[in-house]
C-alpha cells in the first residue's frame, strides 16, 4: 500500500493545533486517557474508539483466544460508531495494538479517509499478538517498543514513556518495595519468590491484579505458575491511575516483571526513571540503554531470589 505523506508532523514545539485525530487504543490502567490529554494539550481534536470495545474479562479472553468471533461483533460496533463521525476529515488515524481491528475494516477506513495518515504503535510483544502482523500493511508507519519485533518486521523502534505525575516529588517513602500490575504469565511466582526472600523489616506493597475471580480458577488449570497460588493472593479490583501513582512515588524500589515473550522495556521502567526510583527488573535488555546504572537497576533472574542489600542501599 502506498505511503500517505499528507500528514504534517508536529512542529518543534510539539504543536498539533488544527489536527483531527481518530485515536484507537486498548483501555489500560488509564494510559489511553493520558495520551488523549497530551494530544488535546498540544491542540489536536481527538475522537476515541476503544480496542476490545466489549470491556469485560470474558470478552478480553475471547479477543485473545477466539479473535475471529470477536471481530464480527467488534467490526459492527466500529461501523456504527463511525457513522456519527463520517463527516469529519481526519488528518491522522492513530492505532495502539489494534487487537480487534479487522483487515476488512481497515481497508474501508483507508478508502473513506484517503487524506489521513495511518499510524500503528504496539506496546505489547508481537509474539503475544500473533495476528498483529496481518494488519501492518494498512498503515503508513508501524512502530514498536520491542527491539525484537523491530528487527523482525522492519518496524521503527520507539520506547515507551511515563505519564505526568510520575516526576520525582521527594515524598517520604511509605514502602521499601512495591509491585502493581496484572498477574499474567509467571508474575505471581516471581513476586512470591521475591517476597519470601525479603527480611521482615522490608515494607512492601503487592497488588497482583486479575480481571475477575473466575480468571484465577482458569489460570490454576492452564498456567503452571499458578499451581501454588491461592485465591487471596490476588486483587480483583483495578486501582485508579492516581492511586497507582501515589503508591509509586511513595515507594523506594519498584518491581518490574516483563512478559517472557517481550524484549521491550515496560512502562514501569520509564516511570521509575521519571520518579528517580530504583528498579528491580527481570528484563536484562535494560543494560543496552544509556540510562542504565547498576546502582539504580537490579537485574533479577526469574528463578532466583533478590538480595535485600540493593533495597537498603541509598
Amino acid at each position: 500500500m502506498a505511503v500517505n505523506d499528507s500528514f504534517t508532523p508536529p512542529d518543534r514545539t510539539g504543536s498539533l493545533a488544527g489536527k483531527r485525530i481518530l485515536f484507537f487504543s486498548v483501555r489500560y490502567f488509564g494510559y489511553e486517557q493520558q495520551i488523549i490529554s497530551e494530544l488535546l494539550r498540544r491542540g489536536a481534536e481527538v475522537d476515541f474508539l476503544p480496542d476490545r470495545p466489549f470491556n469485560t474479562p470474558l470478552m478480553n479472553a475471547l479477543s485473545r483466544y477466539a479473535r475471529g468471533i470477536v471481530l464480527i461483533f467488534a467490526t459492527r460496533f466500529y461501523r456504527n460508531r463511525l457513522k456519527n463521525l463520517e463527516n469529519k476529515a481526519y488528518d491522522l488515524v492513530f492505532v495502539i495494538n489494534g487487537q480487534t481491528l479487522s483487515k476488512e475494516l481497515l481497508s474501508e477506513w483507508r478508502l473513506k479517509m484517503p487524506k489521513a495518515r495511518f499510524l500503528f504503535y504496539i506496546w505489547d510483544s508481537m509474539r503475544n499478538k500473533p495476528k498483529a502482523h496481518e494488519i501492518l500493511r494498512y498503515f503508513d508507519e508501524c512502530i514498536t517498543f520491542d527491539p525484537e519485533a523491530s528487527k523482525r518486521f522492519g518496524m521503527r523502534l520507539l520506547p515507551l514513556f511515563f505519564a505526568r505525575g510520575f516526576e520525582n516529588t521527594d515524598q517520604e517513602a511509605t514502602y521499601d518495595i512495591s509491585f502493581v500490575g496484572t498477574a499474567h504469565s509467571d508474575r505471581h511466582r516471581v513476586i512470591s519468590r521475591i517476597d519470601q526472600s525479603l527480611p521482615a523489616d522490608i515494607r512492601r506493597f503487592w497488588y497482583p491484579f486479575l480481571q475477575a475471580r473466575w480468571v484465577f480458577y482458569i489460570q490454576k488449570i492452564i498456567n503452571p505458575a499458578f499451581r501454588a497460588a491461592k485465591f487471596e493472593d490476588f486483587r480483583y479490583d483495578p486501582l485508579p491511575f492516581k492511586r497507582v501513582q501515589e503508591i509509586f512515588v511513595k515507594s523506594r524500589t519498584i518491581v518490574d516483571i516483563e512478559h517472557p515473550h517481550q524484549t521491550g522495556l515496560t512502562m514501569r521502567t520509564f516511570e521509575a526513571l521519571g520518579a528517580r526510583k530504583k528498579l528491580i527488573t527481570t528484563n536484562a535488555s535494560v543494560k543496552d540503554y544509556d540510562f542504565y546504572h547498576p546502582d539504580n537497576f537490579y537485574i533479577l533472574d526469574r528463578k532466583k531470589s533478590i538480595r535485600a542489600a540493593f533495597i537498603h542501599k541509598k
